[in-house]
């Protein structure tokens, strides 16, 4: 009896140690001599747990306490990386080629790291999209029909950023108890523009705050989303896209960027003044004719109260810049010349080139893509 009662204690250890654990194993195909890491990515920085030199095999195998979900990224020395997302228990399978081990390997056994891969997945392809159009936009520019192609290819810039939009969103509302969903939540397009950037995208946010609050409450995940809810309505709030297709509003995102001198120059500067907010392309002849129009307007109400800031979708700076000399523009003229001034365009939910937005001295939006005659009554009807 006394040797059974000592065996027990033993097999619940071992059955907790079994539980307590998670095996990374695979194979990395024409890795022979590169080292494969395994880290534990923290909410702010990454530990690394293990490490291995791989053989022209290529195969792996990592064991590591656990007692929660976790995120853990596969990292090669080469710069190349696999994120993952396991639970206790869990024996991990991955299999890939060192030189593009990010963008092509197979995962199995573990569910978390399959939602990874499909956030992952889709988010390479929005970005592949993007920089599709924006090519295109460098070579077409010499085109006769460039008016018209650049805002078709503006239009599908936008329809893209909103299937990706739509698919982050989803898979919050499928997935909400998963800790994938605090990366689906988190992740960007580039450096400024997450793909959840609606002011009405908060509420995905509370629901993972949720969901991970009730499920995991000392986690250091949900500590984290719980202290950035705040930053993330800030974020959201001055992101509102929505109320900026309604006629009128109480408030607009700011845009802040560099002038033809290379000093940045925000929209918000000018509050106080009655604003034309106008986007515009050099090698537009839409948006050269309305130039004219706005030197017109310029001339006549600068003195009393009124401001242009313009911003161009050039890519090209001497286009740009030549296009202002030539029309003599003297208001203030921006551009993001890497991007096309693309987070501004997704925040004005700019659809046509050109437009415009009017804001009152008051920072209402008192009118949009108004031209000619009727731009210039809506301004007499605040600059007296």
């Amino acid at each position: 009896m006394k040797k059974l009662l000592f065996a027990i204690p033993l097999l619940l250890l071992f059955a907790c140690n079994q539980e307590n654990t998670v095996k990374i194993k695979g194979r990395i195909q024409k890795g022979d001599g590169i080292t494969l890491y395994l880290d534990k990515l923290h909410t702010a920085s990454k530990e690394t747990i293990d490490s291995v030199k791989l053989d022209k095999d290529g195969e792996f195998s990592f064991k590591t306490k656990s007692t929660q979900p976790e995120f853990y990224l596969l990292r090669l020395s080469n710069g190349k990386l696999i994120t993952l997302l396991t639970t206790p228990t869990e024996e991990v399978e991955v299999n890939s080629i060192a030189s593009h081990m990010n963008s092509a390997y197979i995962v199995s056994g573990s569910t978390g790291s399959a939602f990874v891969k499909d956030l992952n997945d889709k988010l390479i392809k929005t970005k592949d999209s993007l920089d599709v159009i924006k090519k295109e936009l460098k070579e077409k520019k010499s085109d006769p029909n460039y008016s018209s192609i650049s805002q078709n290819l503006l239009a599908k810039y936008i329809e893209v950023i909103q299937d990706q939009r739509d698919f982050s969103a989803n898979f919050i509302m499928k997935n909400a108890t998963s800790l994938s969903s605090y990366l689906a939540l988190y992740q960007k397009i580039d450096k400024d523009t997450y793909t959840l950037n609606e002011n009405a995208d908060i509420k995905y946010a509370k629901i993972v705050a949720s969901s991970m609050r009730a499920l995991y409450p000392e986690h250091e995940y949900t500590k984290a989303i719980l202290a950035n809810l705040k930053t993330m309505q800030d974020r959201l709030t001055n992101l509102k896209v929505k109320e900026m297709i309604a006629e009128k509003g109480t408030n607009y995102p700011n845009i802040s960027l560099k002038s033809t001198k290379g000093t940045e120059v925000s929209l918000n500067s000018l509050d106080g003044k009655f604003i034309i907010l106008s986007f515009w392309a050099s090698q537009d002849v839409n948006s050269r004719k309305q130039n004219k129009t706005l030197k017109n307007i310029y001339a006549k109400y600068k003195n009393k109260g009124l401001e242009i800031y313009q911003v161009s979708v050039d890519q090209d700076e001497k286009l740009w810049k030549t296009a202002i000399k030539e029309d003599g523009l003297n208001w203030i003229n921006v551009c993001d010349i890497e991007n096309g001034s693309g987070l501004a365009v997704r925040n004005f939910n700019v659809q046509q080139i050109p437009a415009n937005y009017l804001i009152s001295q008051k920072g209402e939006i008192v009118g949009k893509n108004l031209y000619g005659i009727a731009l210039e009554e809506k301004i007499a009807d605040y600059i007296k």
